[in-house]
């Protein structure tokens, strides 16, 4: 098991095999590994789950035994290597010169200093009566932290050089302990009076920090969502909830399978996570169609990979379905051969991505 210091240092999207099984290219049990990790799943849950190998690889019942024993091991590896959650982090020192700005802002809603990234236009510093929309991006993955989606920076900074999109402001969230979600009760390993509000302080005071901060069209016309995976749950969550805030939304390969999941089971996600009832992307959606909708139509895209490779390709599949049945207008963007990787999905279809958002910032920039 000598391997194991490393494999935890790799990010979720890039599990390594573990002792030399061949388990790399096996992307259920990568999934599988990270929710045991992360504690959002134990024996109970593993047990039913249908196992399905190559013959090349182990079977079924070998990956059921081995994973059902690394369980203990997993979480204290986990908890040895996982960094704990903070409300501010430093910027990477790797994006230091990228001209991504690290900045703060105080949250009384959770009684502490927020860190937030900025990534301004061109232009920004010398036309100083240009006002510029503003998208929000929202990480994937739990905790939060503003470095997350960093990646994103030279496709931005690419797509504004070559006029896909006008200058924008783009901005890098915390989403909170809870990625996104407003935490009902205290996290123990955090302490009875930590802040656990990750979307209350995005809606109700980053966003306003950003408009009286920084040049923004401070209106719903130019401000617009993003977010992946784990984001992708929070932007249309977030955009159902407050159409009014947004002109467009745009949800990367979210998990929402998770989302109905939750819907169904009262709020509960699994034994140790349990939200709000209604606080899923399922119920949000319905409420939205039948009281938001007309006043407030939002501009929305769902985007995955295009089969299996990308495991929350299905799930988007039902939910598009699902928003359909609503009334809700969308477009469902199918990346070929893109696994779960913000990165990838830029690589390959970057393009496609910003242009869904050209228009309206075009429309809010004149």
């Amino acid at each position: 098991m000598e391997t194991l210091p490393f494999f935890f240092k790799k990010s979720r999207e890039d599990f390594l095999a573990l002792g030399g099984w061949e388990l790399e290219n096996h992307r259920a049990v990568k999934k599988l590994i990270t929710l045991v990790m992360h504690g959002q799943m134990g024996s109970k849950e593993i047990s039913e789950i249908q196992f399905f190998s190559r013959p090349s690889m182990l079977s079924p019942m070998k990956l059921f035994l081995i994973l059902l024993a690394l369980i203990p091991v997993l979480q204290a590896q986990n908890k040895k290597h996982l960094n704990p959650f903070l409300w501010d982090n430093p910027l990477a020192p790797r994006f230091s010169r990228t001209g991504v700005l690290h900045r703060t802002y105080e949250s009384q809603i959770n009684t502490a200093t927020v860190g937030f990234n900025i990534l301004l236009p061109p232009g920004y510093e010398t036309e100083k009566d240009r006002r510029y929309p503003a998208v929000y991006l929202l990480h994937g993955g739990r905790p939060g932290s503003e470095n997350k989606l960093l990646n994103m920076t030279p496709f931005i900074q690419e797509a504004i050089k070559s006029k896909v999109i006008p200058p924008t402001i783009y901005v890098f969230v915390n989403g909170g302990p809870v990625s996104h979600y407003d935490y009902p009760t205290p996290i123990k390993h955090l302490g009875p009076g930590f802040g656990t509000k990750g979307n209350s302080t995005f809606v109700k005071e980053l966003i306003p920090h950003i408009d009286s901060t920084y040049r923004t069209i401070a209106a719903r016309k130019g401000r617009f969502l993003e977010g992946y995976s784990q984001g992708g749950r929070g932007t249309l969550r977030t955009a159902f909830r407050n159409p009014e805030l947004f002109a467009a939304a745009s949800a990367g390969s979210a998990g929402v399978a998770t989302e109905l999941k939750i819907q169904e089971n009262k709020g509960k996600e699994n034994d140790a996570v349990r939200f709000a009832i209604g606080d899923d992307a399922y119920s949000l959606a319905k409420d939205y169609a039948a009281e938001k909708m007309e006043a407030h139509p939002l501009h929305l895209q769902l985007y995955t990979g295009d089969s299996k490779k990308d495991f929350n390709w299905g799930g988007n599949l039902a939910y598009s379905k699902y928003l359909t049945s609503l009334g809700i207008k969308h477009t469902h963007l199918l990346i070929p051969n893109c696994g779960h990787s913000t990165k990838q999905a830029y690589e390959i279809s970057g393009r496609k991505l910003f242009q869904f958002f050209a228009p309206h910032l075009r429309a809010a920039s004149k």
